[in-house]
C-alpha cells in the first residue's frame, strides 16, 4: 500500500511540473510575440525618422550633393523669371527713372516721359532675363551656393553665412552679382540711366519661406544629432522583432512589409506637405518658383523612399514565396549532385543557414550605408543581388540527401529537422 501511494504521488507531483513547464512555455511564447510587434511599431517609427536624419546630414550638409540638388534651379524658366523681376524692380526702385527721363527731354516733349519710362522697364526686364538665361548666370549661382554651403547651416541652424541666409522664417540668397550683369548689358545698349546707382549688397532673392521654420531647425539639429543612432537601433528592433517571431519567416515578413508602408507613409505626408506650403504661398509669389524649389530640393528624399519601399516590398514577397510548402517540395525534388546534399561546407550552410542569410542582408544593407549617394539603379542591384543570395542560400541548406532525411541521429547531429526549426520555418 505504501508503494502503490507513493507511485500516485510521484505521478501527481510529475503532472503538475509538466502542467506548470507548458503554462510557462505558454506565457513565454505570448510574451515573445507581443514584443515582436512591439518592436516592429517601434522600428516602423524610427525608420520614418531614420530616412529623414541621414536624407539631412547626407543630402543637405554635403557640399557637392547640395550644389547638385540646386544647380538645376538655375535652369528653370520660373526661377529665372523671378530673379530677372527682381533685379529689374530693384534697379528701377532705385532710380527716379521717369524724372531722369523728363530732364532729360525738352519741355515740350515732357508728355513723352512716361511712355519712355514704361519702355525702359520693359527694355531692362528683358535684358535681366536674357542675363539670368545664360550661361554666366548658372556659373554665378553654382558658385555662390558651392563657395556659401554654409547656407545649408543657415537654413538648418538659423546662422548667418556666405551669401545665403537664414532669418525671420526665410532662406535666402544674394544675388547683388547678377545685378551687376545688368548693369554692363544696359551700358552696351546705350542705357546708361542706371550708371549713378551705387552697388547694392544683400539683394536677397528668397529660397525658402516658412512660419515653421525655427521650429524646423531645431527639429533638424536633434535629428542631425542622431543621423548615426537612429538606424542602428532602427535595425536592431527590425532585427529583434524578427528574432522573437515565433515564426521568424512570418516576422521578416511582419517587418518588411511595416517598413514598405512606413516608406509609403513619408511619400504621403510629404505630397501633402507640398501641396499645403505651395496653397499657403502670399499672392506675390511666384507658385511655379517655389515649386520648383521644392520639387528639386525634396527629389532625392523621395527617390530613396521609393526605393527603400521597393527593396522593402520584394523582401517581404521573396520570403513569403519562399515559405511556401508546394515550391519548397518542388525544389527539393528531384536528383542532386552530390556537393548539394552533403559534405562539410553543406553542413555548415544547414547549420548556420539563418545566420547567413541575415549576413547577406545586413552586407547588402551596409553597401547602401557605406555607398556615398547610391542612385537608384545601384539601390535596386544591391538588394536584387541581395536577395537572390539568401534565397540561393536557403535552397542550398535545404538540400540534403535521402540518408541523412531518414537517419534520426543524423539529423539530430546536423542540426535539421527538430521541431524548433521547423517551427521557425
Amino acid at each position: 500500500m505504501a508503494d502503490n501511494q507513493t507511485e500516485v504521488d510521484n505521478a501527481a507531483s510529475s503532472s503538475e511540473g509538466e502542467s506548470s513547464v507548458d503554462g510557462s512555455s505558454g506565457g513565454s511564447s505570448r510574451w515573445k510575440q507581443t514584443s515582436s510587434w512591439v518592436l516592429v511599431v517601434v522600428a516602423c517609427i524610427l525608420s520614418v525618422l531614420s530616412v529623414v536624419t541621414v536624407f539631412t546630414r547626407n543630402q543637405l550638409l554635403n557640399t557637392d550633393t547640395y550644389v547638385n540638388t540646386v544647380a538645376p534651379l538655375a535652369s528653370n524658366p520660373a526661377i529665372q523669371t523671378q530673379v530677372a523681376k527682381l533685379v529689374s524692380e530693384n534697379l528701377i526702385s532705385r532710380t527716379d527713372v521717369e524724372t531722369r527721363v523728363k530732364d532729360a527731354l525738352p519741355p515740350k516733349a515732357g508728355f513723352l516721359a512716361t511712355p519712355i519710362t514704361s519702355g525702359l522697364e520693359t527694355v531692362t526686364n528683358e535684358l535681366a532675363l536674357k542675363a539670368v538665361q545664360s550661361k554666366q548666370f548658372y556659373t554665378l549661382w553654382v558658385a555662390a551656393n558651392r563657395a556659401s554651403h554654409q547656407q545649408l547651416v543657415a537654413v538648418l541652424t538659423g546662422s548667418n553665412e556666405g551669401s545665403v541666409s537664414s532669418k525671420n522664417g526665410k532662406v535666402t540668397i544674394d544675388v547683388s552679382q547678377v545685378e551687376v550683369q545688368v548693369k554692363k548689358k544696359l551700358d552696351s545698349k546705350g542705357i546708361t540711366v542706371f550708371d549713378k546707382v551705387p552697388a547694392v549688397k544683400g539683394l536677397d532673392f528668397v529660397l525658402f519661406q516658412s512660419k515653421d521654420l525655427a521650429k524646423i531647425q531645431k527639429l533638424t539639429k536633434l535629428l542631425n544629432d542622431l543621423a548615426i543612432v537612429l538606424p542602428i537601433i532602427t535595425l536592431l528592433c527590425f532585427a529583434g522583432a524578427v528574432v522573437l517571431a515565433r515564426n521568424r519567416r512570418r516576422g521578416l515578413v511582419r517587418a518588411a512589409t511595416g517598413l514598405a508602408l512606413s516608406m509609403a507613409v513619408i511619400l504621403v505626408v510629404m505630397a501633402v506637405a507640398r501641396n499645403q506650403y505651395l496653397s499657403g504661398l502670399s499672392p506675390n509669389q511666384s507658385v511655379a518658383a517655389n515649386q520648383a524649389v521644392v520639387d528639386t530640393v525634396t527629389a532625392a528624399l523621395r527617390q530613396a523612399v521609393r526605393i527603400i519601399l521597393i527593396a522593402a516590398a520584394l523582401i517581404a514577397i521573396v520570403t513569403l514565396i519562399a515559405g511556401n510548402r508546394h515550391l519548397r517540395a518542388w525544389t527539393a525534388g528531384g536528383n542532386r549532385p552530390r556537393w548539394m546534399t552533403g559534405g562539410p561546407v553543406h553542413g555548415f550552410a544547414v547549420r548556420h543557414r539563418k545566420g547567413l542569410q541575415w549576413s547577406i542582408l545586413g552586407l547588402g544593407l551596409l553597401v547602401l550605408v557605406v555607398w556615398s549617394n547610391p542612385t537608384t539603379l545601384v539601390a535596386v542591384v544591391v538588394v536584387l543581388i541581395a536577395l537572390v543570395l539568401v534565397g540561393l542560400m536557403g535552397l542550398y541548406a535545404g538540400h540534403q540527401s535521402p540518408g541523412s532525411a531518414s537517419d534520426p541521429r543524423s539529423a539530430i547531429g546536423s542540426g535539421v529537422g527538430t521541431p524548433t526549426e521547423s517551427a521557425d520555418d
